[in-house]
């Protein structure tokens, strides 16, 4: 895997995982107890899978964060499962997912890094607010950058 800038931003959660940063621009997670990336070598199925330790070391799949029924889809790039880089996933919910329509979707003007950069810093300042909802984020987003729901 080629990487030529690394931005790591802590993985915030109610439940703490203070020992781990994840790089979203290139879909990896640094852990500090192993002073290095996880693994990012793909299952049989071509997916990375992880598991992360809370500080009070319960144990969690990383594949099992979700919050208000939203997953991400590996779009356009459905044969980079493996990667988890941010430019190349798009909120979904679970129906959508697996929709005919989603794996017969053109390329579509895509988001500039910066963009997807700003948003998710956006993105940390609105959690703050416990009144705040995710999805009134995601429909925020979609209004301000000219998108769809299933484009942002």
């Amino acid at each position: 895997m080629k990487v030529d800038e690394v931005y790591l931003t802590p993985i915030y959660s109610e439940r703490g995982f203070s020992n781990y940063f994840a790089d979203t621009k290139n879909g990896r997670v640094w852990s500090k107890k192993m002073n290095s990336f996880m693994s990012t070598k793909p299952n049989s199925n071509g997916y990375v899978y992880n598991r992360i330790t809370e500080d009070d070391a319960l144990d969690y799949r990383l594949s099992k964060f979700c919050r208000g029924k939203i997953e991400v889809n590996h779009y356009p790039n459905e044969d980079e499962k493996w990667n988890n880089g941010i430019n190349i996933l798009q909120m979904s919910s679970r129906k959508g997912q697996y929709r005919d329509s989603t794996r017969a979707m053109g390329k579509g003007e895509r988001l500039e890094d910066e963009v997807v950069l700003d948003i998710y810093e956006q993105l940390k300042d609105w959690q703050q607010d416990e009144e705040n909802k995710l999805i009134t984020f995601i429909w925020r987003m979609c209004n301000e950058h000219d998108r769809g729901f299933r484009k942002m």
